[in-house]
């Protein structure tokens, strides 16, 4: 009697137990895209620009032509602590006095994972930046581990305009 008491008991309380256990919460589409973007938790990954669309006003988007010297600059986004962004120039310089790294700073998601921000630092290396220069939110339209393709809004009430920007991972 007293030994169906105990499995009795060690059977309830095996209930009990496995009952309280939650499923693993889903991840936060931000840290879904954070790993995308930059890899895991202290990795990071390298993206090259390769297309960026203009639109202003009410007109189609129309492909900007980029010099050679902005096509193979070098975009590391980092999944650490500070969520660091850095773009360093690639094999050619638009100007040659220009620094190694054109500019640094930060990125981070909005929690449903459509907004992306990059926010460089104070003061960039070059005048060859990207962030610096559109430094406005970007809308996420898609985001794989090979292909980053972000929208920033201009918003201007005379002249309104958008940038599509297309990125590949190096």
């Amino acid at each position: 009697m007293k030994r169906n008491f105990y499995l009795l008991l060690l059977a309830c309380v095996s209930v009990f137990f496995n009952s309280c256990k939650q499923d693993d919460p889903e991840p936060l589409k931000a840290q879904v895209n954070a790993e995308l973007l930059a890899g895991a938790k202290g990795s990071s990954k390298l993206w090259k620009l390769t297309l960026i669309m203009y639109s202003e006003g009410n007109d189609p988007e129309a492909p900007v032509n980029l010099a050679a010297c902005y096509l193979d600059n070098v975009y590391e986004f980092t999944n650490n602590d500070e969520q660091s962004y850095k773009a360093t120039e690639g094999g050619t310089k638009c100007n040659t006095a220009d620094s190694e790294i054109i500019e640094a700073g930060h990125w981070a998601f909005t929690l449903d994972g459509k907004i992306l921000i990059v926010l460089p630092n104070e003061s960039s290396y070059s005048n060859n930046v990207l962030f610096s220069v559109l430094a406005y939110p970007s809308e996420v339209l898609e985001l794989t581990e090979i292909k980053l393709k972000i929208k920033m809004n201009l918003v201007d009430a005379v002249n309104p305009s958008s940038r599509t920007l297309t990125f590949e991972k190096i």
